[in-house]
């Protein structure tokens, strides 16, 4: 399926973000990217950058909720953990380090977007949310499921740094060793 202009738009101004950060994704670079005519960003988002960036944190946010209910049919705190972590390793791998996540950098961009770290905030407690309503579905009560929730976000974002950093998945394996760890003592505390 083709991709109008709108979505090319988002979608390359999310890869940039990845690269270089909000304050590093300058128009003409993300037209030269999307493919996409000047017109289709007044068209497409009258507020200019400010509003294709806070759309563009939004739809990073929502695919990153996605990956984390991927994994819903096995139905475990550890397999959406398995698979959030396989994420963003491989994601990671593929862009030779260079690519971090979009909602992360939209959250440190509040002096060129101010909406953008509320809209990071958002797609943090929704990602938090689907993992508390997972801990909690496995007999947690709602206020271990959130703190575990809170932890492993802040965990997994903080080791995508550090790898991008050390360029290494080291830091990501530690953050979900000690996470598993984390999640089979709070499990096994209900038995």
């Amino acid at each position: 399926m083709t991709m109008r202009p709108r979505e090319r738009l988002i979608m390359g101004a999310i890869d940039l973000i990845r690269r270089h950060g909000v304050a590093g994704t300058g128009m003409t670079e993300l037209l030269a990217h999307s493919n996409t005519a000047r017109r289709s960003i007044y068209q497409n988002f009258p507020r200019g950058k400010q509003q294709l960036i806070e759309e563009a944190t939004r739809t990073a946010g929502q695919v990153l909720a996605a990956t984390i209910t991927a994994t819903e049919e096995d139905g475990s705190s550890a397999a959406r953990l398995a698979g959030f972590v396989r994420m963003w390793k491989d994601t990671l791998v593929a862009a030779d380090f260079t690519a971090g996540c979009p909602v992360v950098a939209a959250a440190l961009a509040g002096s060129e977007v101010p909406a953008a770290p509320a809209i990071a905030a958002e797609a943090f407690a929704e990602w938090e949310a689907l993992i508390a309503a997972q801990l909690t579905s496995e007999g947690l009560t709602a206020e271990v499921a959130e703190s575990l929730a809170t932890t492993t976000v802040a965990a997994i974002e903080g080791a995508v740094v550090m790898s991008i950093a050390t360029r290494s998945v080291t830091p990501l394996d530690r953050a979900a060793e000690q996470l598993g760890y984390l999640l089979r003592c709070r499990t096994s505390e209900l038995g």
